[in-house]
């Protein structure tokens, strides 16, 4: 079976709450240049449009600068930085915009990841399966 993996040079965000202001409800300017830089990075890797039904992807994120490099393991899982579901989310939202996929409920099936990094910035990998009816 075919699948497709890809690589973005971005620190993971997570989605983050929808603000409520006077005008309706909005997502934060930083947040929207985060998904803007994303959709960029997506669309340069020309992703063919199919029928995917399982996404696979590994969040990486660097280590606080704070953490001494002794204690530093590359791979090393993370348990208490943001929610998987919201970094998934950021991510279908994305593949959603800039048309890979036709709405993220496609999706029958997800593995995520959330590790730390060596690099000096974060990544994101993601696989992408396509529908196969047998």
């Amino acid at each position: 079976m075919r699948h497709f993996k890809y690589n973005i040079d971005l620190t993971p965000r997570p989605t983050p709450r929808p603000r409520l202001g006077r005008y309706g409800v909005y997502n934060t300017s930083e947040y929207k240049k985060y998904q803007n830089d994303m959709m960029f990075l997506i669309k340069s890797l020309k992703i063919p449009t199919d029928d995917y039904s399982h996404l696979s992807a590994r969040f990486f994120f660097p280590y606080p600068k704070n953490t001494s490099k002794k204690n530093r393991i590359d791979f090393a899982p993370i348990r208490n930085k943001c929610d998987l579901d919201n970094l998934a989310k950021g991510l279908m939202d994305v593949l959603e915009k800039t048309k890979v996929i036709n709405n993220d409920r496609q999706f029958s099936s997800l593995f995520l990841e959330k590790r730390y990094t060596l690099r000096e910035s974060g990544c994101i990998e993601f696989e992408l399966h396509p529908f196969v009816n047998k």
